[in-house]
């Protein structure tokens, strides 16, 4: 993928997502091959993520100018997207034009005029909620039913802080919880000084396990092992779970760099384990709709039916989660996902069918947008949205 300048870059990149990649794969790894300086690199950053988080927006901004928007070349229909945003970004008129019209002709000179007309006319437009904040109006309306407003979902706009985890003592500027920190160095230090990308939401999934030195703790659909990382680090005897080999991989070459022992045991969890911990943490596999600020493309591919069909392989997965949990054990449920179907709905159900498990109140230092039956983590100050239920087994019922 060649491109003459950051601008160039970005457009090539939201094509490729278009033809449906994964933004940040796809930045991850074009950032990787160019030798542009570390600011060129967070223009490209900024213009990717920026037009496919207020797309809708832009869409309706650029609506009054464009007889037949859908009938452009994609790549023009890009150009104007990327000079809407420059626009909503306050970037001056002639240093916010002239680069897209260059890219109009490199690509379709018959369309540098209307790229050049549109682009000079754009001015403000009052938008419904739902547009302003370019979400799919079945999720925007479902978040405003189930929270009672969906505000909160301006913060998927914004960028955030590189959050850590560090796994040794160092000077850094602290994050919302203990052992989470925020970055500002190059992320190539990350080898030497045991940092770990992730965010607090995330960790905080792991804290509420409140693992002890020594304990067993099963960490079921753990991926690479993030969380495990966590409980090892504090002493946990840690088993990860996922079925998903390559990404196990990966994190056993990561517990190495840091230091940690993890045992990776790779199944497909909708079948019984053959062991059992008095710690069981599931962090399943669901929609991501609280990962939206670092994947915005989700919104505009995921359907109506999606939360549902996902929470059906949730309670599967939690099925397997209670038979592992010893008497006594407790066992955390999360999910990056910020819908009724896969928080409190899973919840319900699985209590309904599991008389032997007690919820128990969680004391959440991030900020919520509903406690009660778990919680759901508000996407606020660089968050990711997630759900928490902490369960204990306070019988032997099989």
């Amino acid at each position: 993928m060649k491109a003459p300048s950051p601008r160039g870059l970005a457009l090539a990149l939201l094509l490729e997502v278009e033809r449906g990649g994964r933004s940040q794969l796809l930045l991850d790894r074009a950032l990787d091959r160019v030798g542009w300086p570390e600011r060129e690199k967070a223009y490209v950053t900024h213009l990717v993520y920026g037009v496919l988080r207020r797309l809708r927006l832009l869409d309706h901004l650029l609506e009054p100018h464009l007889e037949a928007p859908k009938k452009l070349p994609p790549e023009v229909r890009w150009i104007l997207r990327l000079g809407a945003f420059e626009w909503l970004c306050g970037k001056p008129g002639h240093a916010r034009v002239s680069p897209w019209v260059e890219e109009a002709k490199r690509r379709y000179p018959p369309l540098a005029g209307l790229v050049n007309a549109v682009l000079r006319r754009l001015g403000p437009r009052e938008a419904p909620e739902c547009v302003r904040l370019s979400l799919p109006d079945w999720l925007c309306e479902a978040w405003r039913g189930f929270f009672g407003e969906v505000g909160f979902a301006e913060g998927f706009n914004e960028p955030a802080p590189l959050f850590v985890t560090a796994y040794r003592p160092l000077d850094l500027r602290p994050g919302p919880i203990p052992d989470s920190y925020v970055w500002e160095g190059p992320k190539a230090d990350f080898p030497a000084l045991g940092l770990q990308p992730q965010n607090p939401a995330s960790l905080f999934a792991a804290q509420l396990l409140k693992p002890k030195p020594g304990e067993k703790v099963l960490d079921l659909c753990g991926g690479a092992g993030l969380k495990a990382f966590y409980l090892a680090a504090k002493g946990a005897r840690v088993v990860s779970y996922d079925q998903n080999r390559k990404r196990q991989e990966a994190g056993a070459r990561t517990a190495r760099r840091l230091g940690l022992e993890v045992a990776y045991r790779t199944q497909d969890l909708r079948v019984p384990l053959s062991e059992r911990a008095g710690k069981v943490l599931l962090d399943a596999p669901c929609t991501g709709t609280g990962t939206l600020r670092a994947h915005p493309e989700l919104r505009y591919r995921l359907r109506p039916e999606d939360p549902g069909e996902m929470a059906a392989l949730q309670l599967a997965l939690l099925e397997t989660a209670a038979r592992a949990t010893e008497e006594g054990g407790v066992l955390v449920y999360a999910v990056c996902s910020l819908t009724e179907a896969e928080g409190e709905g899973v919840a319900r159900t699985f209590l309904e069918r599991h008389p032997e498990f007690r919820p128990e109140p969680i004391a959440c230092p991030l900020p919520t947008l509903r406690e009660g039956l778990g919680t759901y983590v508000a996407p606020r100050e660089g968050l990711d949205g997630f759900y928490y239920l902490r369960l204990r087994r306070v019988d032997s019922r099989a």
